[in-house]
């Protein structure tokens, strides 16, 4: 289920919405605009899933976006989200 801008080779927009079918979204690897996803695609699936979530609720709940709102937390070991906050990541 190619995600893209063009309905002619995509049938995800660039919300991760079926062009033809409501309120179907797809949040898993199979949305991805390529195949290949690194060797393991885990952080971009839950990139996706975050990011599909909140067009959603900006979409149909009339809520807030919080992605890039809120300090990220990328690990339970705080020397590793130190690394990541210190790169403007």
């Amino acid at each position: 289920m190619r995600m893209g801008s063009d309905p002619a080779d995509s049938m995800l927009d660039a919300n991760a919405e079926a062009r033809f079918v409501d309120r179907l979204f797809i949040s898993s690897n199979s949305a991805l605009a390529n195949g290949l996803g690194g060797p393991n695609p885990t952080l971009t699936s839950q990139a996706l899933a975050t990011r599909t979530a909140e067009k959603i609720v900006e979409k149909y709940f009339d809520g807030e976006p919080w992605v890039g709102a809120e300090t990220p937390v990328s690990s339970i070991d705080d020397k590793v989200t130190q690394a990541v906050l210190d790169r403007g990541l």
